[in-house]
């Protein structure tokens, strides 16, 4: 699990690099053309956040340790067993005054073996038996309600990030029509004042309008392509192509 965080922590990466040179490329038709995913999508790609792996291992740690803890109870019981085998033998040695000291050996082969079981059951762990298992499934199901709150926070934060972009995509067409307005009525402009029908004032005031008009496009499309970086880190979901 560790080294599929790693994983999707360099994939991402990638993708956020590539998504930063593909933005310095992109041309306002680009923008136009863009259409983003359905809320539905991102809110399911956003499940492969690391987050959320995180969360599913502490899930199964917690189950495991509850499956351990309904397991508690063997405890009480000790199984013993002992087997020998081999070979017992016996010295003597016999004399009196009529017989002279003689000894004599007898041995004789043997297996010997020994089962039991023993219970021991300490009386305070065996009556909170249960109210260990209960704290632990509750922990279990504390780790699945940070699961859940964590993805409705993911959600909340998603959706505004997508309407946001919404927005700034809707602003930044019309700043697009500005821009080329801007830009003709100045051509217009320096063309009539080549040809001494306007003054220079009157072409001072086209280019400044042209400016204005190019710097507010600028700066929405630079708030457009925070909130679509952003979109893509928070649902994991690679929208700029």
């Amino acid at each position: 699990m560790k080294y599929r965080l790693i994983i999707f922590a360099i994939f991402f990466s990638i993708l956020s690099l590539q998504a930063q040179e593909s933005l310095t490329t992109m041309t306002p038709e680009d923008y136009t053309s863009m259409q983003l995913p359905p809320l539905d999508v991102l809110f399911e790609n956003a499940k492969n956040s690391a987050a959320v792996d995180f969360y599913r291992v502490r899930m199964e740690e917690e189950s495991s340790l509850l499956k351990t803890e309904k397991r508690s109870w063997l405890k009480y019981f000790r199984a013993q067993t002992t087997y020998q085998y081999g070979l017992m033998g016996i010295n003597s040695s016999f004399s009196n005054e009529n017989t002279p000291l003689f000894y004599q050996y007898s041995g004789a082969r043997q297996s010997w073996y020994n089962v039991g079981i023993s219970i021991a059951i300490p009386f305070d762990d065996f009556f909170d038996r249960r109210n260990r298992i209960k704290r632990q499934q509750l922990k279990t199901k504390a780790t699945q309600i940070e699961i859940e709150k964590w993805h409705d926070e993911q959600k909340i934060r998603i959706i505004e990030m997508y309407t946001k972009a919404q927005k700034e995509l809707a602003v930044l067409k019309i700043k697009a029509e500005s821009v080329t307005m801007a830009n003709a009525q100045y051509q217009a402009a320096e063309q009539d004042f080549l040809n001494g029908k306007i003054e220079i004032d009157v072409l001072n005031q086209r280019k400044r309008i042209e400016s204005d008009a190019m710097e507010t496009y600028e700066n929405t499309k630079a708030e457009l392509n925070k909130a679509l970086l952003e979109l893509e880190v928070l649902s994991k979901t690679q929208i700029i192509k």
